[in-house]
C-alpha cells in the first residue's frame, strides 16, 4: 500500500508545481507571451476562469468513466494511462506557450481535468482493503500525501517560472518539468502497482456515464451526500482556483510570492492530516467532523477577504488549511461508508464528477466575478461550504426525526 501514498505525493506534486503560475502568467500584463499587451484585466480575468473550468469541466467527463473502467479492468492499467495523458496534457501547454495559442492551453486544460483520477482511484483502492475509523484515517494518509506534495511544490514551481528569481526561469519550464515527473509515475505504477487479483470484476457491464448517474442518485443517502459533497467542494475549490488569482489582483504577487504562500498553506492541512485526523476521528463522526470543518471554512474565508496587508495572511491561511483538511478526509469516508463495496470507484468517480462540473461552472463565472473585485469568488467558496453545512444538519435532523 506504500505505493499509493507515493504516487498521489508524486501526482500532486506534479499538479502543484504548476499551481502557482497560471494565475500571473494570464494577469501580468507583461510578464507572459500568451496575451497581448492591450488585453483588458476583466479579459484577462475571464480567460484565466475559462482555463481553470476547462480543466474542472473534464474532470466531470472524466471521473465516472475512468471510475467505472477501474472496477472493470483493475486501477493499475487506467491509472498508468491517466498518469501519461496528464503528462502529455503538460508537455502541449509549455509548448503552446511558446507558441502563443491560448486555445491549445484550454484545450489542455480539459485533457489534464479528463484523465486527473488519482484522488479517486486511490481512495477506491483504500475502501478496498479497509473499513470504518481505519479507512478515514488510510483516507486521511492519502489527502497527507497530496498535501505534502503542496508544501514543497507550489514554492518550486514558483520560482522555476519567474525570471526575477533565476534568470533561466520560464513558464514553459514548469509545465515540462511538471510532465517529466507524470512519466516517472506511469513507469513506477507498471512497475510496483499491484496487479487485479484472479476474482472477476464485478463492475456491470455496458453502463454509460448517464447510467451511473442515474444509479447513484437512486440512493437517498447518497444522493443528499452527492449535494454536500457539490457544495463543501465549491468552497474548498475556490481556495484552490482563486487564492493565486485574489493575491495577484490585490497585492500584484509573482508566481514564486504565490508560490511562498500555497506552500505555507499546505503546512497546516500537512499537520492537521499528521496530528488532528485521527484524535477527531476518535471523537467526531464523519458526519459531525465535516459539518464543524464547513462551518468553520465558512468563517475563515469571511476573514481572509477582510485585511488591506497581505501580512494578516501568515494568521488566516494556516486555519483556512486546517478546515480543508478535516472537510476533504471526512466527507470522503462519509462518501465511501455510504457506497456499496464493489461500486467504490463508480460512486466516488460520480460523486467527484459532480463536484467539479459545479467548480467548472464557477470557475467561468468566477473569471467574471472576480473582474468587478478580486475578493467576490472568496466568498461564494465561503457560502458554498455554509450551505454545505446547513445540508448535513437538516439530514442530521431528518434522521433522528425518522428514527
Amino acid at each position: 500500500m506504500p505505493i499509493i501514498y507515493i504516487l498521489v505525493f508524486l501526482g500532486f506534486f506534479g499538479g502543484a508545481l504548476v499551481s502557482p503560475v497560471l494565475s500571473p502568467m494570464f494577469l501580468h500584463p507583461v510578464e507572459h507571451g500568451v496575451l497581448p499587451d492591450g488585453t483588458s484585466m476583466a479579459q484577462r480575468v475571464f480567460l484565466l476562469g475559462v482555463a481553470m473550468g476547462m480543466m474542472r469541466l473534464g474532470e466531470f467527463f472524466g471521473s465516472p468513466l475512468l471510475g467505472r473502467l477501474s472496477d472493470r479492468h483493475g486501477r493499475r492499467v487506467v491509472l498508468a494511462a491517466a498518469l501519461g495523458i496528464t503528462g502529455l496534457g503538460n508537455f502541449a501547454i509549455a509548448w503552446s506557450i511558446g507558441i502563443d495559442q491560448v486555445w491549445l492551453i484550454v484545450l489542455s486544460q480539459f485533457l489534464i481535468g479528463f484523465t486527473g483520477v488519482l484522488l479517486v482511484l486511490a481512495q477506491a483502492e483504500v475502501a478496498h482493503h479497509w473499513t470504518g475509523v481505519e479507512k478515514t484515517r488510510r483516507f486521511g494518509y492519502v489527502y497527507l500525501a497530496s498535501s505534502l506534495a503542496y508544501v514543497f511544490a507550489p514554492a518550486i514551481g514558483g520560482h522555476l517560472a519567474d525570471p526575477k528569481a533565476f534568470e533561466w526561469a520560464s513558464y514553459p519550464l514548469v509545465f515540462v518539468v511538471a510532465g517529466m515527473i507524470y512519466v516517472a509515475s506511469v513507469l513506477l505504477v507498471l512497475w510496483r502497482f499491484p496487479k487485479p487479483g484472479p476474482e472477476p470484476s464485478t463492475a456491470p457491464e455496458g453502463r454509460n456515464a448517464i447510467a451511473e448517474f442515474s444509479e447513484a442518485f437512486r440512493m437517498p443517502s447518497f444522493r443528499t451526500l452527492l449535494l454536500v459533497n457539490f457544495f463543501l467542494y465549491l468552497g474548498i475549490d475556490f481556495v484552490f482556483q482563486f487564492n493565486s488569482v485574489y493575491f495577484v489582483q490585490k497585492w500584484s504577487f509573482t508566481s514564486s510570492d504565490v508560490g511562498w504562500l500555497m506552500s505555507y498553506t499546505s503546512i497546516s492541512m500537512v499537520a492537521t492530516q499528521w496530528f488532528l485526523i485521527r484524535p477527531v476521528g476518535r471523537r467526531l463522526a464523519p458526519r459531525a467532523a465535516t459539518t464543524a470543518s464547513a462551518i468553520a471554512l465558512a468563517v475563515l474565508l469571511g476573514f481572509q477577504v477582510a485585511p488591506d496587508r497581505w501580512q494578516w495572511l501568515i494568521v488566516i491561511l494556516p486555519l483556512v488549511g486546517a478546515a480543508m483538511s478535516l472537510a476533504t478526509t471526512n466527507m470522503s469516508a462519509l462518501l465511501s461508508d455510504t457506497a456499496g463495496e464493489a461500486a467504490q470507484g463508480r460512486m466516488l468517480g460520480v460523486a467527484h464528477s459532480i463536484r467539479v462540473f459545479g467548480s467548472a461552472l464557477l470557475c467561468f463565472g468566477g473569471g467574471i466575478l472576480a473582474g468587478f473585485a478580486p475578493q467576490y469568488p472568496i466568498l461564494i467558496g465561503g457560502l458554498a461550504a455554509l450551505i454545505a453545512a446547513a445540508l448535513l444538519i437538516a439530514g442530521r435532523r431528518r434522521s433522528l426525526q425518522t428514527a
